[in-house]
């Protein structure tokens, strides 16, 4: 993963988005998820997803890379039921159909090598079980200015609802269902303060905004609000089964 732990994990838990209380739900909801479950929730970061998961099924494994996430994780987001373990999406080490469910929210941006991390996902996963994947999507007409903003803050992949699909069925993957969610009156600026960035990369992300054209305005439904850009978020949550 090119996730740089060390700069994101002081912060990332003062995220607004990740909170988000209705997103949250439509991403379990998707998992179908049933009491004697063992889930495992890939690139878990500081754990909130795990927590949740934690709610609703018997036992959950969080992997990531981010040793510094991890400990977070470890400390705030200890249930009984969960552990956490330093392992690459790419190359998890787990025997075939370990989980009856996998789940991965906006980590796969991250992953170098996408390909070898879904066939993983899908190997470790029971037949019959799904794999959910949730990432942030550009509103149409907003992709160049989408992957261009990012640039500026990291490397990562830009997807597209299409591209979401073509990776879950290049993992072999059949049913695929979409939810797209709006993560309504997102502040730019808890975001940027909040990323790990030096101000100056901040200032260049924060400009980029306010200068971009009218309709990418209009696309994310973005204003300004006592000093703060203020937009909407799509985020797509896809998922598919692993065939018998």
């Amino acid at each position: 993963m090119t996730w740089d732990g060390k700069l994101r994990a002081p912060n990332y838990d003062k995220l607004d988005w990740t909170d988000r209380e209705k997103y949250m739900s439509l991403l379990i909801k998707a998992c179908n998820l049933k009491s004697s479950y063992h889930v495992c929730d890939v690139g878990t970061g500081t754990g909130k997803v795990a927590e949740e998961l934690a709610k609703y099924c018997s036992e959950v494994t969080g992997i990531d890379t981010s040793e510094e996430m991890l400990e977070i994780a470890r400390k705030k987001r200890n249930k009984s039921n969960i552990s956490y373990e330093n392992i690459d999406a790419e190359k998890i080490s787990y025997q075939n159909n370990s989980y009856d469910a996998v789940v991965s929210r906006m980590a796969f941006h991250h992953i170098d090598n996408q390909n070898k991390a879904i066939k993983e996902c899908v190997r470790v996963l029971r037949p019959g079980k799904k794999f959910v994947i949730s990432e942030g999507v550009p509103p149409p007409g907003a992709r160049h200015f989408y992957t261009e903003m990012f640039k500026l803050k990291e490397k990562r992949r830009t997807y597209t609802i299409d591209d979401l699909v073509e990776l879950l069925q290049y993992g072999g993957l059949i049913g695929i269902e979409i939810k797209i969610h709006k993560i309504s009156s997102v502040s730019i600026s808890n975001w940027l303060i909040n990323s790990g960035l030096p101000k100056e990369k901040c200032d260049k992300i924060y400009n980029m905004h306010l200068d971009c054209e009218d309709y990418i305005k209009k696309a994310y439904n973005m204003e300004i609000v006592s000093g703060d850009i203020i937009m909407d978020w799509t985020t797509a949550i896809v998922s598919g089964v692993k065939r018998h």
